[in-house]
C-alpha cells in the first residue's frame, strides 16, 4: 500500500525552509506493509503526485505549528508556522476527499482536520480547565464511541506530545470524536460520512499500548472503522 505523508517545515540555522520527517515514521509504517511517500511542502502541484503514484491513503503528520489566523487567533511569536506546510496539507485533504481516500491524522495532523473543517485549537497551559500536560506524557484516555469501543475497549493508554490541542468549545461542528481524557481534551475524532480520522497521540513512536495503535492502522489500510465509508 502506498500512502501519501505530510512533512514538517522548518527553518535551518541558514535561514533556508528545510522538509523533514522523523525515521521512526517510516520503520513504523514498512513493519505494517506500508510503504509512504513523502509530499514536499514547496511544491504548487500535489495533483501530480496523485496522477503519477497509486496512492491510496494520506498521512498526516505531526511537527509544526498550524497557523492561527486560520482559525480566527494571532500568531504566537515562539510558534513553528509553515504557511507552505498549511497549504499542502488543505490540498492534500481536498483531493482525499475527491478521490475518497482514507486520511490518518497524527497529533497535529488531527488539529488540522479539525482546523479544516473550520474548527478551532487551544493552546492547553492557557486553558483554564485544563489541569494536565500532554507534552512528553503517557495518559490514559476513554473511548466514548461505541463501535469504537467494541475494537479498541473502553480505556487505552497512548503517549503525548502537544501543546495544543482541543475541547469540544474548539471541534468543528462537521466532526464526532471517539476518544478523550479525563480533562476535556480530545484524543480521537472522525468525519461521519468521510473516510477521515485522527488521532492525538504518535502510533509510530514508543507506545504504552501497541496493539490499539496497529488495531488503528490496521482498520486505516483495511478501510474499516471510521474509514468504512
Amino acid at each position: 500500500m502506498l500512502v501519501a505523508i505530510s512533512q514538517r517545515n522548518d527553518k535551518n540555522k541558514y535561514g533556508d525552509y528545510v522538509d523533514s520527517l522523523e525515521n521512526s515514521y517510516i520503520t513504523y509504517f514498512e513493519k505494517l506493509g506500508i510503504k509512504l511517500l513523502l509530499i514536499p511542502n514547496s511544491t504548487k502541484e500535489v495533483e501530480y503526485y496523485f496522477k503519477k503514484f497509486p496512492i491510496s491513503g494520506v498521512i498526516l503528520s505531526g511537527g509544526n505549528d498550524i497557523d492561527p489566523e486560520i482559525y480566527g487567533q494571532k500568531n504566537q511569536k515562539e510558534s513553528s508556522v509553515s504557511k507552505k506546510r498549511d497549504a499542502v496539507e488543505k490540498r492534500l485533504l481536498e483531493i482525499a476527499i475527491e478521490q475518497k481516500i482514507p486520511v490518518l491524522g497524527i497529533c497535529r495532523g488531527m488539529q488540522f482536520i479539525n482546523v479544516f473543517f473550520n474548527g478551532g485549537l487551544l493552546r492547553i497551559n492557557e486553558a483554564p480547565t485544563i489541569n494536565s500536560s500532554h507534552v512528553a506524557k503517557d495518559h490514559e484516555i476513554s473511548i466514548i464511541e461505541e463501535k469504537s469501543r467494541a475494537v479498541l475497549g473502553e480505556t487505552v493508554k497512548v503517549n503525548s506530545y502537544h501543546e495544543q490541542g482541543l475541547s469540544p468549545n474548539e471541534l468543528s461542528s462537521k466532526l464526532k470524536v471517539f476518544a478523550k481524557t479525563g480533562d476535556g481534551i480530545i484524543e480521537g475524532l472522525y468525519h461521519p460520512s468521510l473516510p477521515i480520522a485522527g488521532i492525538q497521540w504518535h502510533p509510530e513512536r514508543k507506545s504504552p499500548d501497541e496493539k490499539v495503535n496497529h488495531t488503528l492502522v490496521e482498520s486505516f489500510i483495511k478501510k474499516e472503522l471510521f474509514w468504512k465509508k
